[in-house]
């Protein structure tokens, strides 16, 4: 275990990164029935925070994270570590391949939204679905998961445990990010068996190493573990007992 000033970087840097994917959040469900319009520009002003501000926020946080867990675990910062090991090759490809399926998300569904829907009936409609519902999930869903295993790999006991009421907050955050964000994906978007395996890659690494109560105290292992493994059970279980594919009751 490490301590010491490399505990305080990891420990601030993961809650950057939770609050974050909570802002993203929050932008998401505020453009779902806020205006569709800024001015004269036709998206929306939380679409367009979305786009201008959350995402090179989710960058820096996941970058920083990975530089405070990489500095934890190597004991040091250096081209190698960052920039030549395959675990850094890793979270760069998967943070860029995150970025871009995000871009081609946002880019469809604003052209989905803004079509006639004479045109989304026809081949060009049917384009753009693909990109909206399909490619740009798949292509981010990837990316983010790869991050998030390299950060648990390098990031699991790297810094101090955590107790009381950060504990909870982590706990909380978790849920909030990681277990909705794999509900949402397996509800909505009705990609059922791969959140299922997302969450499964998620939690089986960080279990491998950790018991279940040191993985409790862990906080790289708490931004992560809690919210995916409640989301994939959460999802196994609805499907069992509806015999497919949920959907939300409302």
């Amino acid at each position: 275990m490490i301590g010491g000033r490399s505990a305080a970087p990891v420990r601030g840097s993961v809650r950057w990164v939770l609050g974050v994917l909570i802002l993203w959040q929050v932008l998401e469900i505020l453009g779902r029935s806020g205006p569709t319009s800024t001015g004269g520009w036709p998206v929306g002003p939380f679409e367009l925070l979305h786009l201008l501000l959350v995402l090179p926020l989710f960058t820096l946080a996941f970058a920083r994270l990975f530089l405070a867990v990489t500095q934890s675990s190597y004991g040091s910062l250096n081209t190698y570590t960052l920039t030549a090991s395959p675990l850094a090759w890793i979270f760069w490809a998967g943070s860029g391949l995150a970025l871009a399926g995000q871009g081609v998300y946002a880019t469809a569904h604003l052209l989905s939204d803004a079509v006639p829907e004479v045109v989304s009936m026809g081949e060009y409609g049917e384009m753009v679905r693909f990109f909206d519902t399909s490619l740009g999930f798949w292509m981010f869903g990837v990316g983010f998961t790869t991050m998030s295993l390299v950060i648990l790999v390098l990031g699991q006991g790297s810094t101090q445990r955590v107790v009381g009421p950060e504990r909870t907050l982590l706990i909380i955050g978790s849920l909030l990010t990681y277990g909705s964000g794999i509900l949402f994906f397996g509800v909505e978007e009705r990609h059922l068996v791969p959140a299922i395996i997302c969450a499964a890659l998620l939690v089986a690494p960080g279990l491998r190493y950790f018991s279940l109560r040191e993985v409790g105290y862990d906080p790289v292992s708490l931004l992560v573990i809690p919210g995916a493994a409640t989301g994939g059970l959460i999802l196994f279980a609805w499907a069992l007992l509806v015999g497919g594919q949920p959907s939300w009751p409302w």
